[in-house]
């Protein structure tokens, strides 16, 4: 399955008081730690500067900022796409036609261009995306990933079996 997911899941995920956290914990832990799943994730380069910054507001912690975003360049089956001249121009095609900021019409640039689920809590996406991108909630994403799960052979492992 190909997916973006936008900065909001990521700093979702780390903000337990936050609601819809634990689905945003699963669904990345479900799309990083199941080896039987050949998921394929492209973010933008930016992803890791909003985690970054948006984590040490948050926090008022400067080095959880840093150390949230070095995790997230870390896990696996991700694809790292920076802002080219080529995605700029689908970015500035999608932030005007659908009055988006301009960093939620980059992440909606990368989900078009790998032709990807963007998954996202940010109800502008989720609102005005759609007729462009396919567009879902972190809550949405887990039930599709467990509907391609449940078509797998019962012989095949996951990760924490294999790691045993």
């Amino acid at each position: 399955m190909r997916l973006t997911l936008d900065a909001s899941v990521h700093l979702n995920a780390l903000n337990p008081h936050e609601g819809g956290s634990i689905e945003s914990q699963q669904l990345i832990a479900a799309i990083h730690g199941d080896i039987r799943l050949a998921h394929e994730i492209f973010v933008p380069m930016l992803l890791l500067v909003e985690v970054a910054a948006s984590t040490a507001r948050i926090f008022d912690d400067t080095d959880r900022g840093l150390e949230a975003s070095e995790a997230i360049r870390h896990l696996p089956c991700q694809t790292f796409v920076p802002l080219d001249e080529s995605l700029s121009n689908l970015s500035c095609e999608l932030a005007a036609t659908h009055r988006l900021r301009g960093a939620d019409s980059i992440y909606g640039a990368v989900a078009r261009r790998f032709d990807s689920l963007l998954v996202t809590r940010d109800r502008e996406q989720l609102n005005r995306l759609g007729p462009s991108v396919r567009v879902c909630t972190p809550a949405a994403a887990l039930e599709q990933l467990a509907s391609v799960a449940e078509t797998l052979p019962e012989t095949a492992v996951d990760n924490t079996e294999r790691q045993s």
